[in-house]
């Protein structure tokens, strides 16, 4: 069987709405979306969060409802023509958003290096008081909410491989992961 031919059944089976089809596709796109992001992002955590996002969307907003076979300039990029242009766009928005950011960093003022021991006493205080306010908060959070937490931002996993991990769909990580930072956000601003 061709790989034109697995990708129409795969597509098929994508827009049946068969999971069994979404795992295959992300097994299939993964390393390949990955390092497309990269080499175009050159930050290989950036790219995985990209890439995330992409495979999120792609199943919860139904992207692979607009490919269109018929559309396909060549037989051999079904559906790895269509995901690559939608990573590649992702990625030239964030090229720009951080050129923006860069531009907005470097029209700041810059903190004095050598500023006064007391000051230095201060930012280290501060910085203290927030690692404890931050500890209250995250002991706040419900227990799946902490556990998706702490894949998600402390272990630095994708919400694919928390999905994977936890036998839950990405949609139920995403849903604790704004659980979990609404109840941080919240407690940190009465803190």
């Amino acid at each position: 069987m061709s790989v034109y031919e697995e990708d129409l059944i795969l597509l098929q089976q994508l827009k049946a709405g068969t999971p069994e089809a979404f795992t295959a596709f992300y097994e299939k796109y993964r390393r390949y979306l990955m390092i497309v992001a990269a080499s175009i992002l050159e930050d290989e955590m950036e790219a995985q969060d990209l890439v995330q996002d992409f495979f999120v969307d792609f199943w919860e907003r139904q992207l692979y409802m607009r490919i269109d076979p018929g559309q396909s300039k060549s037989e051999d990029v079904v559906i790895k023509g269509y995901v690559h242009k939608v990573v590649y766009n992702r990625c030239m928005d964030r090229l720009t958003a951080r050129k923006a950011k860069q531009k907005r960093i470097a029209h700041m003022p810059v903190q004095d290096e050598a500023c006064a021991p007391e000051i230095r006493m201060e930012i280290a205080e501060w910085q203290q008081q927030l690692s404890w306010s931050l500890k209250t908060a995250i002991a706040q959070i419900p227990p799946l909410s902490a556990r998706v937490f702490e894949l998600s931002y402390i272990q630095r996993k994708s919400r694919i491989e928390v999905a994977m991990e936890m036998g839950v769909s990405p949609n139920t990580v995403k849903n604790q992961l704004l659980r979990a930072m609404k109840i941080l956000r919240h407690h940190l601003k009465k803190g």
